[in-house]
C-alpha cells in the first residue's frame, strides 16, 4: 500500500542511500583521523626503536622518552604544529652510544637530524629514499663506518651534509654531485680514497667544501673552480698531486684555502693571489717551487699565509711586506735568498713570523722594532750577521725569539732586559761575546740553560766566570750558545 505516493521499495532505497552517504562522509573523516593517528604512532614507535639501540646515555637525555607524555615533548624532538609529525631530531653532544636504528627512515617528515659529537657506531643503514624532506644531516664526530649511502641522492632538499670525523671508507660517491641544493659538504677525517670527482663542480650553491684528512689522490679537477660561492675549500692532509689549477682564481668569494700536507708541485698561479676576499692561505708542506709571485700584493685582506716546507726560491718580494692585515707569516724551510728587507717593518699587525731554515743573509733590519704586535719571531738557521739590534726591546709583546745558528756578533744587548713577556730566547751557535745580561726576565733564567756551553762571563748563577772590566772590554770572539728558557 502506498504512503503519500511513496512506495515501500522507494522508501527502503532512500533510507539505504542516505545511510550509505552518511557512512561514507563520516568514514572519510575517520579514515583521515586514523591515518594521522597511525602516522603519529609510526613516529613514536620509530623513536622508541631509536632509543632501544642506545646502549649508553650518561646524561639521561632519553629518560622522558616514554608513554607518559607526548613524543613531541620528548628531549631533542621537534614536531610540526599541524600534523604533529617529527620534523627535527637534535641529540648532538649528548655522549650517546649505540647503533642508529634503520627505522629512522620512517620519520618521513624529518628535515633535521643532528647526532653530531656523539658515539654512534656501525654502518649507516638508513634508507634515505624515505626522507625526501631532509635538509640538514649532522653526524660528524661519531664512529660510523662503511660506505656513504647511495640513497642520499634522493634527498633533493639536502643543504648540509656534515659527516666528518667518522670511519667511512671507499670513494667519494658520485651521487653527491646531484645534490644541487647543497651549501655545506663536510666529509673530512674519514678513510675515503679515490679522486676528487669533477661532478662536485656542479654544486654551485656550495659555501663550504671540506674533504681534508682522508686518503684522496689525483689532481684537483678544473670544474671545482665553478664553485664561485665557495667561502672555504679544505683539501689538506691528503695525497693530492699535480698543479694548483690555473682557473682557481675564479673562486672570488674564497676566504680560506687549505691545501697543505699534499704532494702539489709547480708554482702558485698568479690568479691564486687575486682572490681579494681571501684571508687565510695554507699551502705548506707540499713540493711547490719557483718564486713567490710579485702580484701577491693584491689580496690586502690576507691575514694568514703559510708557505713553509716547500721549495720556493729567489728573494722575498717587497710586496709581501705591504700586507698590513697579516697576522701569521710562515715561510720557513724553503730556499729563499737575499737579505731581509727593511720593509718587513711594515707588517704592523703580524704576531707570529718564521723565516727560519732558508738562505737569507745580511744584517737584521732595525725596522723589526716596529712590529709592536709581534709575539713569536724565528730567524734561525740562516746566515744573518752583524749585531743584534738594540731596538728589539721596543717589541713589548715578544715572548719567543729564535736567532740560533747564525753569524751574529757583538754583545747581547742589555736593552733586552726590558722585554717583560719573554719566555724563550735562543741565541745559540753565533759569534757573540761579552756579558750575559741578568736584569729583567734574565734574572729568572735557569742555570741549566747554559750547561755544556761556554759563555764568556755573567752572573754566578749562570755558572760562568764573573765578568771583570777587562773581560767586558776584550775583543776575543768566542762561540756562545745562549738557550734561555724561564725556570
Amino acid at each position: 500500500m502506498a504512503t503519500n505516493g511513496w512506495s515501500p521499495q522507494l522508501l527502503v532505497f532512500l533510507l539505504c542511500f542516505y545511510s550509505f552517504t552518511l557512512i561514507v562522509v563520516l568514514g572519510q573523516m575517520e579514515v583521515t583521523s586514523a591515518l594521522i593517528s597511525l602516522s603519529n604512532l609510526t613516529d613514536q614507535f620509530t623513536l622508541l626503536s631509536f632509543k632501544s639501540l642506545v646502549t649508553r646515555d650518561p646524561y639521561n637525555v632519553l629518560s622522558n622518552w616514554n608513554s607518559n607524555i607526548s613524543f613531541c615533548d620528548w628531549n631533542g624532538v621537534l614536531c610540526s604544529h599541524g600534523s604533529q609529525r617529527v620534523v627535527a631530531l637534535n641529540l648532538s653532544e649528548k655522549a650517546l652510544e649505540g647503533t642508529l636504528s634503520p627505522y629512522i627512515s620512517n620519520l618521513s617528515f624529518l628535515q633535521i637530524l643532528d647526532l653530531s659529537s656523539d658515539s654512534f657506531h656501525g654502518h649507516l643503514l638508513v634508507d634515505f629514499i624515505c626522507l625526501p624532506l631532509l635538509e640538514n644531516l649532522y653526524i660528524r664526530k661519531n664512529n660510523f663506518e662503511g660506505l656513504i649511502p647511495q640513497t642520499l641522492s634522493h634527498c633533493r632538499s639536502l643543504q648540509i651534509l656534515s659527516a666528518g670525523d667518522n670511519q667511512f671508507y671507499g670513494s667519494i660517491p658520485q651521487l653527491l654531485g646531484s645534490l644541487s641544493e647543497l651549501k655545506g659538504l663536510n666529509i673530512r677525517g674519514n678513510r675515503l680514497t679515490g679522486t676528487i670527482l669533477p661532478e662536485l663542480g656542479s654544486l654551485t650553491h656550495l659555501w663550504i667544501l671540506d674533504l681534508s684528512s682522508n686518503l684522496i689522490e689525483g689532481t684537483i679537477p678544473l670544474p671545482l673552480a665553478n664553485l664561485t660561492k665557495l667561502i672555504s675549500l679544505d683539501l689538506k692532509f691528503n695525497k693530492i698531486n699535480g698543479l694548483i689549477p690555473p682557473n682557481i682564481g675564479s673562486m672570488n668569494r674564497l676566504q680560506e684555502l687549505g691545501l697543505f700536507v699534499n704532494a702539489l708541485e709547480g708554482s702558485i698561479p698568479d690568479s691564486r693571489y687575486q682572490l681579494v676576499r681571501r684571508s687565510n692561505l695554507y699551502l705548506e708542506m707540499n713540493a711547490l717551487s719557483g718564486p713567490i709571485s710579485t702580484s701577491i700584493n693584491y689580496p690586502m685582506n690576507l691575514r694568514v699565509l703559510y708557505l713553509n716546507s716547500n721549495n720556493f726560491s729567489s728573494g722575498i718580494p717587497p710586496a709581501l711586506c705591504e700586507l698590513k692585515n697579516l697576522i701569521w707569516l710562515y715561510l720557513q724551510d724553503n730556499f729563499f735568498t737575499g737579505e731581509l728587507a727593511s720593509d718587513v717593518g711594515n707588517l704592523v699587525a703580524v704576531d707570529k713570523m718564521d723565516f727560519s731554515v732558508n738562505q737569507l743573509s745580511g744584517e737584521l733590519p732595525v725596522s723589526l722594532s716596529r712590529l709592536q704586535m709581534l709575539e713569536y719571531m724565528n730567524l734561525s738557521k740562516k746566515s744573518f750577521d752583524g749585531n743584534i739590534p738594540q731596538q728589539l726591546d721596543h717589541i713589548l709583546n715578544l715572548d719567543t725569539i729564535y736567532l740560533f745558528h747564525n753569524k751574529l756578533s757583538g754583545e747581547i744587548p742589555k736593552s733586552l732586559e726590558k722585554l717583560q713577556h719573554i719566555q724563550v730566547l735562543d741565541l745559540s751557535f753565533n759569534l757573540l761575546k761579552g756579558e750575559i745580561p741578568s736584569g729583567g726576565k734574565f734574572a729568572n733564567l735557569s742555570a741549566e740553560s747554559f750547561l755544556g756551553y761556554y759563555a764568556p762571563c755573567g752572573a754566578p748563577k749562570f755558572h760562568v766566570p764573573v765578568c771583570s772590566d777587562g773581560a767586558k772590554k776584550h775583543n776575543n770572539v768566542n762561540i756562545l750558545r745562549v738557550d734561555i728558557f724561564l725556570a
